[in-house]
């Protein structure tokens, strides 16, 4: 007998999934952690496997959970898609984002997709940026920022909390150098001026190995083993490893990731295009 899939079962998973915590899931869901387990409970029931893996520190997926977390983004997509056809008013007009870099790469294009196939007669112009530099032109420029700020700032519309994580290659151990090579940002880069600050207070050498504003080629960099760098958790790519105490490298501050709008934007396509990132961000399902 065939069993449908709940789709706000399916924003749960991969709320755990992206986050790794049933404590952040829970919270980015604005749900008790009791019942984002129950939720992952019925889901494993329907599906009949096992998603997780859990400690005491840490969840991982399955291989069930691997294979079902392609199907799970999918679906959620299809779903808001419909949704957005059938509930919505057709909308016209361009709409200017401003982003943080590693936000447009890897979690906005699916988000963005979904609308504008809801949306045919929107323009989306996306640029990305140093979050100052993006906030100081929005009104003139944007008519909506992604924003990264300090952990705890309450600015924006904060739809994620994302820890800074030290990442590197596993195959060239280049963290085990006396003077630890860096690929960073130019100064003005928020993990550049935590990284620094983090490995002074630990009183460990570091160098600046790699310099660059583009985050491929900083990417790039640490895959080859010239050097580690700083992503946040929920953005950092598959290639890399995530490094820590053990590599003798000191711990890393969170931060929020905000939407921030125009002030008294009356462009309907910029409202529906804020309210689609703040559910699709918030909710897990980019």
């Amino acid at each position: 007998m065939v069993t449908d899939i709940e789709i706000d079962l399916l924003r749960v998973f991969l709320a755990v999934a992206d986050s790794g915590s049933f404590t952040s899931a829970a919270r980015a869901l604005n749900r008790t952690q009791s019942a984002v387990s129950m939720q992952i409970k019925r889901l494993e029931e329907t599906v009949r496997g096992v998603l997780f893996e859990r400690s005491s520190r840490h969840v991982a997926l399955t291989r069930h959970g691997e294979a079902l977390r392609g199907y799970a983004r999918r679906l959620i997509a299809l779903n808001d898609e419909a949704l957005g056809h059938l509930r919505e008013a057709t909308f016209a007009g361009v709409v200017r984002l401003g982003a943080i870099e590693d936000y447009a790469a890897y979690m906005l294009p699916p988000i963005l997709a979904g609308f504008m196939a809801a949306h045919p007669n929107v323009s989306i112009e996306t640029e990305t940026g140093f979050s100052p530099d993006l906030l100081k032109r929005i009104g003139e420029s944007f008519d909506l920022v992604l924003a990264m700020h300090p952990d705890r700032s309450g600015r924006g519309e904060v739809v994620r909390r994302e820890r800074a994580v030290w990442i590197g290659s596993r195959h060239h151990a280049v963290y085990e150098r006396p003077l630890l090579p860096l690929a960073l940002h130019p100064a003005g880069c928020q993990f550049r001026a935590a990284a620094l600050k983090a490995l002074d207070r630990a009183k460990r050498p570091w160098r600046l190995a790699y310099v660059s504003q583009s985050l491929g080629a900083i990417e790039g960099a640490a895959s080859a083993g010239l050097a580690i760098t700083v992503a946040k958790s929920g953005t950092a790519p598959k290639g890399l490893a995530a490094l820590g105490r053990t590599e003798n490298l000191p711990p890393l501050p969170y931060f929020e990731i905000s939407l921030h709008r125009r002030p008294h934007n009356k462009n309907r396509a910029a409202i529906a295009l804020a309210e689609h990132l703040l559910l699709s961000l918030r909710d897990g399902s980019a």
